[in-house]
Formats: C-alpha cells, structure tokens, sequence
C-alpha cells in the first residue's frame, strides 16, 4: 500500500485460490466450511480439516462458498472429478491433512496427530500435542535453552518449522528456540491454510 495526501493504492503482490470443504460433518454448509488453500493459486490446495466422529464422513469440495461454482468429487484412483460423487474421510473422525490439485484433478487425505521434537529428547522421541477444539496443544518444561520442531504421526515426512523467527510455520522449516529455562505452553494452529503459526508462552 501506498498512503499519500489522504489516498492509498493496492498492489497485487500474490493471488491466492481456495478450495471450500462442504460435507456432512458440518451440515454441507460452504458458507461455513473450512477452506483448503492454494498460495501460488496454481491448482496445488492444501490445509487441514478437524472432523468430529459421526455421521457419514462424506464431503466434496467446492469453488466457492456455496453449490453454484464447480463442486469437486470422487473420480476413483485418487481423482477428482466434477461429476463424481462423494469424497470421503477414512476412519472414524479426526484431524485431516486434505491436498487437492484441480489442475491434475489428483487429490489425498491422511489423518493427522501432532507432536514436539527437539534437543529436549535428544532429538529422539515425541512429546504428544493434545487438539483443543481445532488447536493442537502441549506443555513443555525445559532446563534452559533448547530447540524443537513439530511434525505430525510421529515422523519426519510432514514437519514445520520457523524460518523467519515469526512465529509462522514452513514445512522443513529452521528449528524453533524456546529461549532460556522453564515451563511452556505451545500451541499450534493449522486452521489458517498456507498461513500456519504457533506460540509459546511461558507459564
């Protein structure tokens, strides 16, 4: 933005796409559906859904925040189509990684738990993260400075980082600092798609 005299102008830095997850688990309600987002706006979505058990874990994906764009569904062998029927979570609820690409029309859907890594056990084991409603959470007591990552099912294949100190996530990000000695409180959101953060207060 450019502010002048009383006046600004907008400059379009980066477009961004996003895809709505409408389906039973929410009423198939876009307008309150949680969104999955493409950050190039290039076809590649990506983000994470929380789904309570119940019902018929059915869903599709939607262009818009209501029926009227173009509706995504089950193509079979992983893909999309927009005459398919319903797409489908597996298992009985839970928090999921959702990547849906309408440029290939291939898509995917891992269930998801969140844990801590780091120098505090030896880089060795996971400290598991709790989901408070959609925010994963866990506490952490340390003897002095210390480094960690997050990564999901206890695996290196899906981790985030902070690259820039910011308290933003990057997937394979720089290790994270909790500065000097003493209880903390990290919790992590995943809600935002393509903006992940997390904080770390100090009890």
């Amino acid at each position: 933005m450019d502010f002048q005299a009383g006046k600004f102008t907008v400059t379009l830095v980066q477009e961004y796409g996003l895809l709505w997850v409408a389906g039973d688990y929410q009423g198939w309600s876009p307008a309150s559906a949680p969104q999955i987002g493409s950050p190039k706006k290039d076809g590649n979505h990506e983000g994470y859904v929380y789904v309570k058990p119940g019902g018929s874990y059915e869903f599709k994906l939607t262009s818009q925040n209501d029926w009227s764009g173009t509706n995504y569904g089950d193509g079979g062998g992983g893909n999309l189509s927009t005459s398919g029927g319903n797409l489908k979570f597996p298992g009985a609820g839970g928090f999921f990684r959702i990547n849906a690409n309408t440029v290939t029309n291939k898509y995917s859907i891992s269930q998801t738990t969140w844990s801590i890594i780091g120098s505090l056990t030896g880089w060795g084991s996971d400290i598991s993260m709790t989901l408070n409603g959609s925010i994963w959470e866990g506490t952490v007591t340390v003897g002095g400075r210390e480094e960690f990552k997050f990564r999901a099912n206890s695996d290196w294949g899906v981790n985030m980082g902070d690259d820039s100190a910011d308290n933003s996530l990057e997937y394979n990000g720089a290790n994270i600092v909790i500065p000097a000695a003493g209880t903390y409180k990290i919790s992590l959101d995943l809600t935002n798609p393509g903006y992940y953060t997390y904080k770390l207060v100090k009890q």
